[in-house]
């Protein structure tokens, strides 16, 4: 699939591994991003993605898969969160359903909690963050308040469509679908 051209904004954030990320403790935007320096296409990182234009970092070595915000604490939101926790990361359980294709084994230690959302067993938490950690950057924008970020986030989900964001965006039912059928079948766990 063909890249849409680069542009100033988004695609100019600084990138850098997420655990080694010097995120900040204030409001903002982020945004995650295939290292293709590493993995050249998403099939070499092992995604099964919705056929739709990623857009290319200025850098030239990353590829556009996922905007978010994060209104109070960018830090908290990645750290605690998006590096650890399945549960309450719409990221993680997204970049479960589009490993799954590729590999059963991404629904290893996968249940559904009370609230029906999928959760990993410790084990299983670490093998998708080493997976983002080998596979991913980070990037991200501050904020001065809660209406910036949400703005923000708005503008770039609409101009950009990335390709993990289920939320305003044209391929989000497919998205959907694919993250039913992670879940299909998945014991309880409370």
């Amino acid at each position: 699939m063909s890249t849409q051209p680069t542009e100033p904004g988004l695609a100019a954030v600084p990138l850098s591994t997420p655990l080694e990320a010097a995120v900040h403790h204030s409001r903002g935007v982020y945004s995650w991003w295939l290292d293709t320096s590493r993995s050249p296409t998403p099939g070499a990182a092992g995604l099964h993605l919705p056929a739709v234009p990623r857009l290319r970092h200025s850098a030239g070595t990353a590829e556009l898969l996922y905007v978010g915000r994060a209104r109070r604490d960018l830090h908290r939101r990645i750290t605690g969160q998006h590096l650890r926790r399945t549960r309450s990361s719409a990221l993680r359980r997204t970049l479960l359903a589009v490993l799954l294709p590729g590999d059963p084994s991404w629904r290893d230690g996968a249940a559904l909690d009370g609230r029906n959302r999928v959760v990993l067993d410790e084990e299983h938490e670490q093998r998708l963050t080493a997976w983002m950690q080998e596979h991913l950057l980070l990037g991200w924008a501050g904020c001065e308040n809660k209406d910036d970020v949400d703005a923000l986030e708005k503008r770039w989900v609409a101009a950009h469509q990335p390709v993990l964001n289920t939320e305003g965006t044209g391929h989000g039912r497919e998205l959907t679908e694919l993250k039913r059928v992670f879940r299909e079948g998945l014991p309880a766990r409370s």
